[in-house]
């Protein structure tokens, strides 16, 4: 049901420019990297650059987990693009609140500006002028 419903919601926007992988998160980006060609029956073939405009981050909420997931997916969001880590402050535990942080600290010179709302930590990437390469390692 949730599949569908997510699929509902997405539609109206798909017609070759929106499309999803339905694998674990750290398995899908390294199949976002071997083809920059996304198919599945509902939305078919979706071919992609490369770079990443906005990343959402909201799956298993352990440190662990945000951790690989924003390891996994991080370095594809261009110059510019957004992360967007939800429940930075989860009733539950802390592991999103954790990988965030840890990854604000070590990106620091790499990003324009971090704010929280709504749940969710938005953190916006600086523009490379030198480059337009700017690469996130975590």
């Amino acid at each position: 049901m949730a599949l569908t419903v997510f699929q509902l919601n997405l539609l109206p926007y798909a017609h070759g420019a929106v499309n999803y992988l339905r694998l674990p998160s750290v398995e899908a980006a390294a199949e976002y990297r071997r083809s920059r060609v996304v198919a599945n029956p509902v939305f078919g073939k979706t071919h992609y650059t490369g770079r990443i405009a906005v990343l959402h981050i909201d799956g298993n909420h352990s440190y662990e987990n945000v951790s690989a997931d924003i390891a996994a997916w991080a370095s594809l969001v261009q110059p510019s693009g957004w992360i967007v880590i939800d429940d930075y402050l989860w009733p539950y535990g802390d592991g999103p609140k954790q990988a965030a942080n840890e990854f604000l600290f070590n990106s620091q010179p790499k990003v324009e500006c971090a704010f929280f709302m709504g749940g969710a930590l938005f953190i916006k990437l600086k523009q490379d002028p030198v480059h337009d390469d700017l690469r996130l390692t975590v």
